[in-house]
């Protein structure tokens, strides 16, 4: 794989990120008709054809749920290509990391790292040379994340500063690497 292709594959997840999210908020403001979205639904595909009935989904609540799970899925794939591109650019975490950018290489590090032993209930996997914090800038402000507490909890993309932070992570990696 190239840095090109990586962060090709950076840009494709992150746009599926933003459309679960934007999913997620559609459903949460009433947006989504469920008496449309859950309809009687044939897939037709050069193999064959997948049927769809219609009752997973006639709840509001139901799609709520559904499009949360898509936006934690997102966010997974997106942690995963983002450190692949890390990689492919040479670029390893280090646990005793010193500049601003092996900082931000760690924090992705560490997100793969609590979605890659569980990606439908992600928990941090803090070991012992990451249980520490790491700090750099985002769009000029010095933000910090505190690793030292998390190993074992359940993760919250409130840890991280929200989606919000998580695209300007984006967005500071991809300086990064270029």
């Amino acid at each position: 794989m190239t840095l090109r292709d990586a962060l090709a594959d950076v840009r494709i997840a992150f746009l599926y990120l933003e459309f679960t999210i934007k999913v997620l908020g559609y459903g949460e403001r009433g947006k989504i008709d469920p008496s449309q979205f859950d309809s009687d639904h044939l897939q037709l595909t050069e193999h064959g054809s997948i049927h769809f009935p219609t009752g997973h989904f006639s709840q509001p609540e139901n799609i709520i749920r559904a499009a949360s799970v898509g936006v934690l899925l997102a966010f997974a794939a997106s942690a995963l290509v983002l450190d692949k591109a890390f990689e492919t650019a040479g670029r390893r975490a280090n646990p005793a990391a010193q500049t601003e950018s092996e900082h931000l290489r760690a924090v992705v590090y560490m997100v793969r790292c609590a979605y890659a032993h569980g990606i439908a209930e992600p928990r941090w996997e803090v070991h012992a040379p990451y249980r520490r914090t790491f700090s750099f800038h985002l769009d000029g402000d010095l933000v910090s994340f505190d690793f030292s507490h998390l190993h074992g909890v359940e993760f919250q993309f409130e840890h991280l500063g929200g989606h919000e932070a998580w695209f300007k992570i984006r967005d500071a990696a991809l300086a990064a690497l270029r």
